[in-house]
């Protein structure tokens, strides 16, 4: 069961990291060979080796690789040759934006950015493949090396060079640098660098354009009128929203609380846009006033929540906006949302009989019973300043919740409690 509840937190935890990071594709180098010297004898000479393999094992995600070398003219099996800095050149040109993948496999050339190192001797070296390698290792009929040139990549190979750097495209691991002093009387020593790129995946915790865009969206479904002035204001609320939060925190929070959050950067907003005039803030108060009437006649719950939502926001956040709100949270089944506006609107008006009928209408759709009868006998016999009696106020709505398919065992017994016919 543990395991089971952890996988689910790993699953949930991944899903808010891909919902609020963004992938990125990092390029990084890598060093296979860093400054390796190598000597080679002369052919004429006995002992030692005339030639020599680096075998090159590239990393998963190669998208390119590099090397360069530079040779001394030596007979002194011992002398070093300092390496060309090979790695540190690619790192600063990844830093600085210089190499770059233009698609899958294929980076910038780079080749003419990066220092070609000087070199006083002469070297043979071939890029070849497996086949290649064979050719290049076999010997003749008395055990001394065959003179056949391998077959090799003209990308990466370099004839009787003292230097060389050369980026190359072929990503494969039967690749092998095969090394050969061509001097017959003179010995070299000649020092490789090999680097990688190598190319990834990196999440990062920043706005991707898709999760922005949902920011504007989730803004503007709560606009009833969509016009320009709505979308003004959702471009400000998004705007605001992705400064102020990392998306990992921001899509981590609740639906209500990701609410709370949207809507008090829209009521900034529209302060902010506001600060022009009063007039057209008025004019759009009465516009939404007039539609919410309609739907309440109309029954458009989810629009009137809307509509309630944009009136509040916009500075008309009287305590019969927040029950109208409320009531119509009760009727779609968002009973948490509810009862913070309940709590809101109490706030401004604690003996308001609608308020403390959708405070109890909360308790019992919640089937907090005892709390719900509690209201409802304190209340039972007072009157509104309509003079409607609070027990016909929870009458219609104990109708209208059960219209809506609310099935609750404590309607009857509020019923019979309270003597409702």
């Amino acid at each position: 069961m543990i395991k089971r509840i952890s996988l689910l937190l790993i699953v949930i935890f991944n899903t808010f990291l891909s919902q609020g990071q963004s992938t990125t594709t990092v390029l990084k180098e890598k060093s296979l060979v860093k400054g390796q010297t190598i000597y080679l004898n002369s052919k004429a000479r006995l002992g030692g080796k005339n030639r020599i393999v680096v075998p090159i094992r590239l990393p998963a995600n190669t998208v390119a690789w590099y090397y360069s070398f530079t040779t001394v003219t030596t007979n002194n099996a011992k002398q070093h040759v300092p390496g060309s800095g090979l790695q540190m050149q690619i790192a600063k040109l990844i830093t600085d934006g210089a190499l770059n993948l233009i698609s899958a496999g294929l980076v910038t050339n780079i080749v003419s950015q990066l220092i070609k190192p000087t070199g006083s001797g002469a070297v043979d070296v071939y890029l070849t493949d497996a086949n290649g390698l064979k050719q290049f290792e076999r010997k003749d009929l008395v055990g001394m090396y065959a003179v056949n040139v391998p077959t090799f990549y003209s990308e990466g190979t370099a004839q009787n060079s003292r230097n060389g750097v050369f980026q190359i495209p072929i990503i494969r691991n039967d690749l092998s640098l095969c090394l050969r002093n061509p001097s017959v009387t003179e010995g070299v020593a000649v020092s490789v660098d090999v680097v990688a790129i190598v190319s990834s995946k990196e999440y990062r915790d920043i706005w991707s354009t898709k999760n922005i865009s949902s920011i504007y969206d989730d803004c503007l479904n709560k606009f009833s009128v969509k016009d320009a002035e709505a979308e003004k204001a959702c471009n400000c609320a998004k705007s605001k929203v992705s400064t102020s939060y990392k998306p990992s925190f921001y899509l981590a929070l609740s639906d209500s609380k990701r609410t709370d959050v949207l809507q008090e950067a829209m009521k900034r907003c529209l302060q902010e846009s506001d600060s022009s005039g009063i007039s057209g803030k008025e004019k759009r108060i009465q516009e939404i006033t007039e539609l919410v009437k309609g739907q309440e006649i109309t029954k458009e719950y989810a629009g009137a929540v809307r509509s309630y939502n944009e009136l509040i926001i916009l500075g008309a956040n009287s305590w019969q906006n927040y029950n109208g709100l409320a009531y119509n949270q009760l009727r779609l089944g968002l009973f948490e949302d509810a009862r913070k506006n309940i709590t809101t609107g109490l706030g401004k008006n604690p003996e308001d009989l609608s308020l403390l009928a959708n405070l109890g209408n909360y308790y019992l759709l919640t089937n907090k019973y005892d709390q719900a009868l509690q209201i409802f006998q304190k209340y039972k016999n007072k009157k509104r300043s309509d003079k409607k009696k609070f027990k016909d106020i929870l009458s219609e709505d104990l109708k209208e919740f059960e219209r809506l398919g609310f099935d609750n065992v404590y309607f009857n017994k509020t019923r019979q409690d309270l003597k409702i016919k």
